[in-house]
């Protein structure tokens, strides 16, 4: 029986090996799992974080992409494509250009034309302003916003082992996606109605980073395609701890009853 593929894409300042006990799930349930880090990212402790940060600034939405969609022409079948926060924006990205069996959307970010600027965001993203304009790299987050606004539900130590990993963002990137309106190229824009998979967007109910109203609204761009659920409790950081056997759960779920693989069992866990 052939293998399905899952292509895990993460978040701002983040690598493929912060997918952690969440990759080894799906990898567990008979699935080909990829998780790859995108250009110019990487832990401090095993890349040259200087040099990281003053390559990554250069880098466009489009860059991601286009790094992407060449491993998945590598793979023998379409993937299901999993996206995590800025991710989920190039998950999109990239399901306009190459056939998904499935498209999967954590905390969604905000596409071009979506109001992305809510007032938890504002306090948590607006002091990166002048980095994308000047399309600088974005250093991470200071310990308090950290905590508060992304990390918020999760217990210290996870906190605190994620937070040591982080790397600088492209301040082109979130140039192209929160000032969309600026940009000539609108590398943000989603076209949405070339997306023909299934979509499952999963938030939750206590994300300060990309608030919920941004994954219903992706949801309605999708109509009849998405299924939308919003977990109650959690924060952002839904790929571990906690929430992450409901966020595993939901996909699970999705996933039987989209005959999307037939490794998968329903999960006993009913949301």
């Amino acid at each position: 029986m052939q293998k399905t593929h899952i292509l895990l894409i993460h978040g701002t300042w983040c690598n493929g090996n912060n997918w952690g006990d969440f990759a080894t799930e799906l990898g567990q349930r008979g699935f080909i799992v990829h998780t790859p880090t995108l250009r110019h990212h990487g832990a401090p402790s095993e890349s040259d974080s200087l040099a990281n940060a003053a390559k990554v600034c250069k880098v466009g939405l489009l860059d991601y992409v286009s790094d992407l969609i060449a491993l998945i022409d590598t793979m023998d079948s379409p993937p299901i494509v999993i996206g995590h926060s800025l991710g989920t924006l190039i998950a999109q990205l990239v399901a306009v250009r190459r056939p998904t069996q499935g498209l999967v959307l954590l905390g969604p970010a905000p596409a071009a034309g979506m109001f992305g600027m809510y007032p938890s965001m504002f306090l948590l993203w607006g002091r990166y302003v002048p980095q994308w304009l000047a399309r600088k790299p974005m250093q991470p987050v200071s310990w308090q916003p950290w905590v508060q606004k992304v990390c918020n539900k999760q217990p210290y130590h996870l906190q605190k082992s994620y937070y040591d990993t982080l790397c600088a963002e492209s301040g082109t990137v979130y140039f192209e996606m929160a000032l969309w309106f600026l940009d000539r190229k609108k590398a943000a824009k989603v076209d949405f109605d070339a997306i023909k998979s299934p979509v499952l967007i999963i938030t939750g109910s206590e994300d300060k980073c990309t608030v919920p109203q941004i994954g219903r609204a992706v949801a309605q761009k999708f109509g009849d395609q998405a299924t939308y659920v919003e977990l109650q409790g959690s924060d952002h950081m839904m790929t571990m701890g906690h929430y992450m056997p409901q966020t595993l759960a939901t996909i699970d779920n999705w996933l039987a009853d989209h005959c999307l693989c037939k490794e998968t069992i329903r999960a006993k866990i009913f949301l």
